[in-house]
């Protein structure tokens, strides 16, 4: 099966290096950068993204879009800011019968996900989301990884199922595109939440007692935008909800815990990381109706920290649990 993978930073990178392993599979990693795709070509590696790991001699890079006409899957790896942008500017080369996966996370305004705005906007119909518990750097060692595969379709289904024979790759599934979206951007805020916790507490009875608080949390938020709460309990919610709350490979709780001991910095604006998922919690805090924010008290006490700029993020736990 033909696919490209739009995308050459570390997820891209990573996906499409683990598919290759499926030797049915003939993968093309699609950049704009020549220099990327020559070295990639050349040498079998991204530095940028891996400076010490090599990638897999099946897997191959280009930067010409004509290649995108006969592909049978677009793995679609891109930041959420610039997705639209860029499959507007490929659109005339895509293959109308190619299916479309969404690897990347985020919200537009108004709680709108990724794949919604792409069905929206590119009038892209054939669309799937994946989604779970996955570093970039363990994928490229070929971990075992479990992720979630939010379709419409059983022909959906059976070629992911088909793409990821062979590889270290493994799904759980749905038909909650919505839940699967929204659950990606849900689990960064309340990573924060467990970094500040871990920083400040260093309890696990402290840390587990919160992270049942903003599991709940995610509960309420997950079923007013719509999403089923059984999507919950699969791997893009519980399973990518613990890890990038409790591995300080996140960059979310990394954050955390640098607001935990005090280490924020005021000048949060110039910081991607702290950027993005402010921008989720004032989205999700704008989109609930004011009497239902009294359920949300993590939500509530990280909206009320950015946006009076304090260096402390203080937690009266009485009043989170009660």
């Amino acid at each position: 099966m033909n696919i490209i993978v739009l995308g050459g930073g570390a997820f891209g990178t990573a996906i499409a290096n683990e598919l290759s392993v499926n030797t049915e599979n003939n993968v093309v990693l699609f950049s704009r950068s020549q220099q990327k795709v020559d070295e990639i070509n050349n040498c079998n590696t991204n530095k940028s993204c891996f400076p010490n790991k090599h990638l897999t001699k099946l897997l191959s890079a280009t930067s010409d879009r004509n290649q995108l006409k006969n592909t049978d899957v677009i793995l679609i790896a891109l930041p959420s800011p610039v997705i639209i942008e860029n499959l507007n500017a490929l659109k005339s080369y895509f293959n109308e019968e190619a299916l479309f996966v969404n690897l990347s996370k985020g919200l537009f305004s108004e709680g709108v996900t990724v794949v919604e705005s792409i069905e929206k906007r590119l009038g892209i119909k054939n669309i799937v989301t994946l989604k779970g518990p996955s570093f970039s750097v363990e994928v490229m060692e070929h971990a075992d990884t479990l992720l979630t595969l939010g379709y419409s379709t059983s022909k959906q289904y059976g070629i992911i199922n088909t793409i990821i024979k062979n590889t270290s790759l493994h799904i759980d599934c749905t038909t909650d595109i919505k839940g699967v979206e929204v659950l990606s951007v849900l689990k960064n805020i309340y990573a924060l939440v467990l970094g500040v916790i871990d920083a400040k507490y260093n309890s696990p009875n402290t840390r587990f007692m919160i992270l049942t608080k903003a599991f709940s949390e995610a509960r309420i938020l997950l079923k007013y935008v719509g999403g089923s709460e059984d999507t919950l309990f699969l791997a893009c919610g519980f399973g990518d909800f613990c890890m990038t709350s409790l591995n300080d490979l996140s960059r979310n709780r990394t954050l955390g815990l640098l607001i935990g001991k005090g280490f924020f910095n005021s000048d949060y604006k110039s910081n991607s990381v702290i950027l993005e998922g402010l921008n989720a919690i004032e989205m999700f805090h704008n989109l609930i109706e004011e009497d239902m924010l009294k359920e949300l008290p993590l939500l509530n006490k990280l909206y009320n920290f950015f946006a009076n700029q304090q260096r402390e993020l203080e937690f009266k736990f009485d009043e989170l649990v009660d």
